[in-house]
Formats: structure tokens, C-alpha cells, sequence
């Protein structure tokens, strides 16, 4: 504790004030004296004190004494120097009173709460109270009478060295309150560099040195033998920021921070000191500060909390760049990814630069099939190959991205970003592992003047146009029309206005009667999908069920329609009519789906009802489909579902193909049924009708309007018939009431 301690301004130790410099000292060299300050209206005892001390050392150091005859004159010095360490006062001096009402001003008022105090009276009747003392946090009281060399000598001595602790105290708070706030601040630095650069301006603050001489080196080879790099520096030292420390002509600086750097650890000298903040997962680095200040034990504690704080801290930061890098980055080929995409897009368009940018969105056709045959690690090495293709045509100020599995998006000026250069990287076949594949590749076009809103929308609309050119356009860029996105928009609204009314069980079934056209009895019902709005109107089918097979929900409403039309049939079975058959419509989408069978097999399990009663309605193509590829139309038919050819003569089915279908009916489409009235549609009807009669099929026909067309069908010998003419679709109330008023 007897050690000089040095200047740290507000954090580091005392605040004393600083003498000028020595040629050759550093000009924040500290003066390292106590300060006492001597309060008394009488001059001998100014005198006698300082005649006592002289050439006197405390805990190291020498006293320089200030003056003060009067409380006003006390209050004065005090204000302007806030470096006095003990303060002798006179008790009595204008008025009996006026050293007591002093205490409470230097305390209560001036807030000086570290220098000691040593009450001093020539009157012992003077003395003060025990709660002035204990209020006023008063170090000591003598009488002067008392005061002789040596106890004079004994009472500063106790008072500077509780001052000093004091002030330890004090410059440990402070300073473990400046590592805090470094440490938040610090990590919302971006980057190592940045983050580095805020380190100095802390580290300055925290030891009281202007930043002039620091300097922050990174090594980031784990094996330790790359050359550290400068990445950080203050002052005259800026311009070697980026260059390698050997660059630095300072022979002290550069060995303090090699051996920082090789040892791992703090490194202090008495002109400056290295303080190491690496880690091993940013490698090592060292900060170096230039200062004459001699650190003592407290000092060096705060250093080395403060450096591991740092390092904490640019650990987090490097997390936290590892993770932009994951959110920003694609893993597999490189490219920025389109979280990157919507940001890059995003600052063009803050700063108002919509005009003459423009975005490009690339899909690979049947890419699927390229990686279901050849493998996924073809795939990959083909992606890869394109994204280096791409960065190598569009360049900066060019931006390229990888959005989705097999789609790329390109943005930039149309100076470099022409809508007829987007396909010509792939117009050259791609080497993969020694084979030439060559592809094709659909794209979208999009002028940022022309989107409504940010990048979010911007990619959005690309990738409408996308879809659009994949289903009409394949192998060309779409350019954007606006027209074009109003009517996808549209879709899209049906859509989510479908998926709503599906999750909100606002969707019905109706049932319209299929009958035989010779007796008139009713042989079943077909289920038909309706969407009832809030003016008692109905949104037709034909707009909202090509959306909901092209969106995949189709799925799930097709499981809903198949379970509720069983549960109707299971009613009608109830109220008697318990030959009734149920005809359920099946999509592409839905046959094609792998859980299928279960989907049959456990909406049986549920209903209980005869398989032999429902029939499956199918496409000639899905049936034609399910021919060359597998059997699922024989494993439907061995669960005992009858299963209808829906919409025959649209299609292209061969008759070698139709005599091998599981089929038990033809259905008539109703296209034809409608042109019965002239030669040719009457020769296509009659045409099926000995078709299906020559191929042991049941013939039903669809969309009956008209007495002419059912008679026309009779004479022909159709069996089932269905349409307006015999009943409309109509709910399930409906249905009950119309099958009674016939019994």
C-alpha cells in the first residue's frame, strides 16, 4: 500500500493534479503529492503546521499544503480542485460555530464525500457533538494544543490512508461501471474491425489516455503462423489499418504485442502494456496502449476483467456473424439467399433508386427429374455449377441469389440485367463430373418501377410471372405485366377466401340424383362441392376447384368430401333407402397422393359403410395414367369401391387400354350429351353407349337438360342418366324431402 499511485482522471485512481512535463516524460505523467488543505483564521497555526511536515513523506509520497483563512475561502478551493485529501478545520473562526457549519456546506452542498476531515480547536468547550461527527463523516478531532510533530504526523497519516482506500474504492466502482456499459455497447458493433476500433476508444476511457497510442492486432491462423495484422488503431497509426504489424516502426509496440500474442496473455512494462482479447475461435489478438502510468494491483484487476468481458463479447460477435452468415448465406452453393435478396432490394429502394432496376427470377425445368434419375449429389454439383455460372455473367453491381430449391434470382440496373441476357448462361451445356448436361431454364421479369410496395412484393410478383411463363411459357422469360399479377392476385384471393371457408366449416355438400332412365329410379347420388358466400349466392366450381387441385388443398378437401358423402350415405341407408349408391369425385392430385390407400382404408374403417355402394369417380387421363405406371386403380378396386370413368370421350384413351381398365361405367360428358340435337354430337353419344354395351361397362349420362336428349339416350338404351332435366344438385334437407315426394 506504500507505492505511489498514478493519475486515471475519473476511473482508474486519484485525481490529483498534474505537474509540467520533464523533457523526455510523457506529458500525462501524474504529480504525486497529498494535497492537504488548511482551514484557520490564524496564521500561526498555517505556519506552525507546515513548519511541522516539511520535507514529511505519507504512504510515499511528499504534502503540498493549500491555504485557507475563512469558510468562503474554503468553499472556493474546494470547488476548483477535487484532489484535497484531507482538510484540517478550525472549529472557531468568524463565529463559534462557523468550522461545524462548514462541514455540512463541504458535505450537503459541495458533495465532497472522499477527502477527510480533522477538526482542530483552541477551545476544548468547543468540542462537537457525537452526531456531528457521526453525520458529517468527520475523520478526527484534536485539539491544537494536542497537535504536536508526531501526533500530528499520526492523525494524516490515518486520514490519507482512509482517503486513498477510499478513492480505490471509488475508481473500482467506476470502473467496473465503465467495462459494463463497453460491454453492451460493444456488441452492437458490426464486425470484428468495428468492434475492434470501439475496443480503443473504451479502453482510452477506461485508462484515462488519449487514444493517440493504441493499437488492436489480430492473428486469426489457430496454427499461429500467419502475421498479425493491425485491424484497429487511433491517431497517426490510422493509416496502418489493414497492414501487417511488421509495418509498425515502433520496435517497443511491436514486441509488446508479439509477446502478448505468443504468451497469451496481459504483457505490461513501464512504457506501455498489451492487452490480449483473443480467443480460439477468432484467434488471438492484442491491443496495445502507450502510457508511463505505473499500474498498481487494482489497476491491473479492472485490466483483466475488462479483457475478459472483450473477449466475451467478441466471442458473441462472431456467433453472431456465424449466424448472419447462415441467415444470409445459401449452405450449398454460395449465393447470398433470399432473406439477402429482399435486404439488397430493400436498400435500393430506401434510397429511392427504383428507377432502371430490375429483378430476374430463374427456375430449372424438370429439375426434379434431373435429380430423381441421376442422383441428389449430381443435383447439387449442377446447382453449383449454375450459381458460378451466374455470379461469372453478372457481376457487380449485379446481385445474385439462390431463393428456392432450383429457382435463382438476378437483380440489378437493366443496363447490365437485359431480359434477353437472363437465359444465356444456360445456353452452353454444364461439365459435371465429365458429363455435358444441358438444361432449360423458364424466368420471370420484373421492373422495380412497376412493383407496388418493397422487395417483398417485388420477389413475389416475379414469381408469379414465373409460374405463369412455367404453365404457358416454358423455356422463355415472361416479361411483367400488370394485368397479369392483378388476375394471379385474384386467384390467389379465391384461394385464401377457400382455405378460410374450409378451416371456418362453411363449405357444403350438395347431391344431385342419378336415375335409370327406363324406370325412372333413382339409382344414387353424386357429391358435389359448393361454396355458399354471405349473399346466398354460391362462388361456381369451376373457379375455385382448379385453384384449390393446383394449390395441393384439394388433399384435404377431397378426405372431407369422401368422409362427410359416406356419413350422408350412411344417413340415407337409415331413413330407408338402402340401395342408394354415392358417387364421390377423385382428383389428380388426390390419387396421386402416397397416402391414398390409407386415406380409402381408414374413412371405411370409420363409416362402416359397403365399399360396393360408392363410386369413385376418375378422369379418363388419371385413369389411363394409373395404367402405365402402377396398379392403384385395381388395389381401389379390390377394397370394393365401384369406380366410374368420368368426362369419357375428352380424352385419348386407346381401346386395348379401355378393355384393361378396372372400370364398372362410362360417363357421358355432358358436352356431348348437350349437342345431341345435330348429327355429329349424336353420333359421338351413340358411339359410347355400344362402346360401353360392347365392353360389358354401365353407360350413365351427364348434364340432361332437355325431354329430346333424355329420349334421344333412351332409344340408344343408356341405362343411368343424370342432369337438370330429372334434378339440380340440392342439399342434403332437400334431397330427403325430393326422394320422399318420389317414393
Amino acid at each position: 500500500m506504500d507505492k505511489d499511485s498514478n493519475d486515471k482522471s475519473e476511473m482508474m485512481q486519484f485525481l490529483e493534479d498534474t505537474a509540467p512535463a520533464k523533457p523526455g516524460e510523457p506529458s500525462h505523467t501524474p504529480r504525486s503529492v497529498w494535497r492537504i488543505l488548511i482551514t484557520d483564521d490564524e496564521k500561526d497555526v498555517h505556519t506552525a503546521t507546515t513548519f511541522a511536515l516539511r520535507n514529511t513523506r505519507i504512504l510515499g509520497r511528499p504534502i503540498e499544503f493549500l491555504h485557507a483563512n475563512s469558510a468562503r475561502e474554503t468553499v472556493e478551493i474546494l470547488k476548483n480542485n477535487n484532489d484535497i485529501a484531507v482538510i484540517m478545520l478550525d472549529v472557531v473562526m468568524e463565529t463559534p460555530n462557523a468550522g461545524l457549519d462548514l462541514v455540512a456546506v463541504i458535505r450537503e452542498e459541495l458533495k465532497v464525500t472522499d477527502s477527510r476531515i480533522i477538526l482542530r480547536t483552541g477551545q476544548p468547550n468547543q468540542a462537537p457533538e457525537i452526531e456531528v461527527i457521526r453525520d458529517y463523516d468527520i475523520n478526527d478531532y484534536k485539539l491544537k494544543s494536542e497537535l504536536t510533530q508526531s501526533k500530528l504526523y499520526a492523525a494524516l497519516t490515518t486520514a490519507v490512508r482512509s482517503y486513498k482506500q477510499i478513492r480505490m474504492i471509488e475508481a473500482g466502482k467506476q470502473g467496473l461501471d465503465m467495462i459494463v456499459r463497453s460491454s453492451s455497447d460493444l456488441l452492437t458493433k458490426n464486425g470484428l474491425n468495428a468492434f475492434a476500433q470501439g475496443v480503443i476508444v473504451h479502453l482510452s476511457g477506461l485508462l484515462s489516455v488519449p487514444p493517440e497510442g493504441l493499437i488492436c492486432v489480430r492473428r486469426s491462423d489457430r496454427r499461429r503462423e500467419s502475421e498479425p495484422h493491425i485491424i484497429a488503431a487511433a491517431g497517426h497509426y490510422c493509416l496502418l489499418i489493414d497492414h501487417p504489424l511488421s509495418d509498425l516502426e515502433e520496435i517497443h509496440a511491436r514486441n509488446l504485442l508479439e509477446a502478448s500474442l505468443d504468451s497469451r496473455t496481459n504483457v505490461y512494462d513501464k512504457y506501455g502494456l498489451a492487452l490480449y482479447l483473443g480467443s480460439d475461435a477468432r484467434g488471438d489478438m492484442s491491443c496495445y496502449v502507450s502510457s508511463g502510468n505505473q499500474l498498481d494491483d487494482i489497476d491491473q484487476s479492472l485490466l483483466e476483467m475488462f479483457c475478459t468481458n472483450i473477449s466475451i463479447c467478441a466471442d458473441n460477435l462472431t456467433l453472431l456473424e456465424q449466424l448472419r452468415d447462415y441467415a444470409y448465406t445459401d449452405g450449398l452453393v454460395g449465393l447470398p439467399n433470399r432473406n439477402a435478396l429482399t435486404e439488397e432490394i430493400n436498400t435500393f429502394i430506401t434510397e429511392g433508386n427504383r428507377e432502371g432496376y430490375v429483378l430476374a427470377v430463374a427456375d430449372i425445368d424438370n429439375f426434379a427429374e434431373i435429380n430423381a434419375s441421376l442422383g441428389q449429389k449430381y443435383g447439387d454439383l449442377l446447382l453449383q455449377s449454375i450459381a458460378k455460372r451466374l455470379r461469372n455473367k453478372f457481376p457487380k453491381p449485379c446481385f445474385v441469389a439462390r431463393v428456392a430449391g432450383d429457382t435463382f434470382a438476378i437483380f440489378g440496373p437493366d443496363t447490365h440485367l437485359k431480359a434477353e441476357n437472363v437465359l444465356v448462361p444456360f445456353a452452353s451445356p454444364f461439365d459435371i463430373s465429365g458429363e455435358e448436361q444441358m438444361i432449360s431454364v423458364t424466368a420471370g421479369y420484373v421492373p422495380i418501377i412497376d412493383v407496388d410496395g418493397g422487395a417483398t412484393e417485388a420477389i413475389k410478383d416475379a414469381s408469379i410471372v414465373l409460374k405463369l411463363a412455367k404453365s404457358g411459357s416454358r423455356g422463355e422469360v415472361v416479361r411483367f405485366d400488370s394485368e397479369m399479377i392483378e388476375t394471379a392476385k385474384g386467384r390467389l384471393e379465391v384461394l385464401k377466401g377457400l382455405r378460410t371457408a374450409f378451416d371456418m366449416e362453411r363449405l357444403e355438400l350438395h347431391y344431385q340424383p342419378k336415375l335409370h332412365l327406363e324406370s325412372g329410379k333413382v339409382l344414387g347420388v353424386e357429391a358435389l362441392l359448393r361454396w355458399p358466400v354471405e349473399d346466398g349466392e354460391f362462388v361456381p366450381p369451376g373457379t375455385f376447384i382448379p385453384l384449390a387441385e393446383q394449390s395441393g388443398l384439394i388433399v384435404r378437401l377431397g378426405e372431407w368430401i369422401l368422409r362427410t358423402a359416406m356419413m350422408e350415405l350412411q344417413n340415407l341407408q337409415y331413413q330407408g333407402w338402402k340401395d342408394i349408391h354415392m358417387s364421390v369425385n377423385m382428383s389428380v392430385a388426390q390419387l396421386q397422393h402416397p397416402a391414398m390407400m390409407q386415406t380409402l382404408k381408414r374413412v371405411l374403417a370409420e363409416t362402416s359403410v359397403d365399399p360396393s355402394l360408392i363410386d369413385l369417380e376418375v378422369t379418363e387421363s388419371v385413369a389411363m395414367e394409373d395404367l402405365t405406371n402402377n396398379t392403384l386403380l385395381a388395389d381401389i378396386k379390390a377394397l370394393g369401391f365401384q369406380i366410374s370413368l368420368d368426362d369419357f370421350g375428352t380424352g385419348f384413351s386407346s381401346l386395348n387400354y379401355l378393355q384393361q381398365m378396372p372400370i364398372d361405367r362410362l360417363k357421358i360428358d355432358q358436352s356431348f350429351v348437350k349437342e345431341v340435337k345435330d348429327s355429329s354430337g349424336n353420333e359421338i353419344v351413340e358411339l359410347i353407349v355400344h362402346l360401353g354395351h360392347k365392353l360389358n361397362k354401365k353407360v350413365i349420362a351427364e348434364g340432361v337438360e332437355t325431354a329430346v336428349q333424355a329420349e334421344y339416350l333412351k332409344s340408344l338404351n343408356c341405362e343411368e342418366v343424370q342432369g337438370f332435366y330429372f334434378a339440380r344438385p340440392m342439399s342434403s334437407t332437400k334431397l330427403y324431402a325430393w326422394l320422399k315426394e318420389r317414393t
